[in-house]
């Protein structure tokens, strides 16, 4: 579902703001670095975790000069791995959009909410899910028993517990049977995508984390997240990355300061907010303290 154009990132942060409560709590700088692109970090950064959307690729295209640069770094030593909230898909899917658009990410080097999720319900294998997902989501990987949310209210009152994964095919009338469900029985609801928006080619679109504080706001239910900005993926990726680097030569670069900014911080590491391809484009850096008092450690023009 895409947003008009009246909710752009005006609207977005000011939602980011609302469900600030249910977000984790840490400490910023008091001064954001203006640098161009991360080659201007090479001497202060050892690993470079890049969110996908905004930062690798807008939609199916990638941002201009980013596999260059990925290279670049690779080629200076530098570790680079990808962290995001993109749970619509295994992973091997992931590894082939990257190397279509240029990037050559093994799958050992590709992070997503996903990998969180599923950590979280192999502990849960007994019970039955309703899952919101498009129909390549593969959610049997995720959890043996589980069927994937349509438009029959007799399969939301069935399942133990929701999960909302991808928005792709999500709609209102399936979002009404959700609440009604919920109101009925309370039930967990994991969110596999804890963004409320995402940039595409022709604007953004809505992701579960919208619908999940929906949820959150209008029933008795309290959604777990996992993915960005919570710790659950960040402390997959600290794994990834091993033991020997210290937390403040590990930067996050994103373009969504309450998810990739604020989780990135949480963690002690550096942040780079990424102004030019994603929610915040168009937006000038002396303006981003109206949107919130999230602040990065640099603010780059492009990855």
């Amino acid at each position: 579902m895409r947003l008009s154009e009246r909710f752009g990132a005006d609207w977005a942060c000011r939602r980011y703001e609302e469900i600030r409560c249910r977000l984790p709590v840490t400490q910023f700088p008091r001064t954001s670095r203006r640098i161009r692109d991360l080659g201007d970090l090479i001497e202060e950064i050892d690993v470079f975790v890049l969110d996908g959307f905004g930062v690798l690729n807008v939609g199916q295209t990638a941002v201009p000069g980013a596999p260059e640069r990925v290279a670049a770094l690779r080629a200076a030593g530098k570790r680079v791995l990808v962290l995001t909230n993109g749970a619509g898909h295994p992973v091997g899917h992931s590894v082939e959009k990257y190397r279509g658009l240029g990037f050559d990410f093994p799958a050992a080097d590709i992070v997503s909410s996903r990998d969180a999720l599923a950590r979280a319900l192999a502990g849960r294998s007994e019970m039955f899910w309703g899952v919101a997902a498009i129909e390549q989501s593969g959610i049997g990987e995720l959890a043996p028993k589980a069927i994937r949310l349509l438009d029959d209210p007799a399969d939301y009152r069935a399942v133990d517990g929701f999960v909302l994964l991808s928005a792709g095919d999500w709609n209102r009338a399936r979002q009404d049977l959700l609440l009604g469900a919920l109101r009925a029985r309370p039930r967990p609801v994991l969110v596999g995508n804890p963004d409320l928006v995402a940039p595409r080619e022709d604007g953004l679109s809505i992701e579960p984390g919208f619908y999940a504080h929906e949820i959150a706001d209008l029933t008795d239910c309290a959604p777990e997240f996992f993915g960005k900005p919570f710790s659950n993926v960040f402390d997959l990726v600290r794994e990834r990355i091993g033991p020997g680097v210290p937390q403040h030569r590990i930067a996050m670069v994103g373009d969504t300061p309450h998810t990739d900014i604020l989780g990135g911080a949480s963690m002690g590491w550096r942040t780079v907010l990424v102004l030019d391809h994603g929610l915040l484009k168009g937006i000038p850096a002396g303006s981003l303290d109206r949107l919130s008092d999230i602040r990065p450690d640099f603010i780059a023009d492009t990855t």
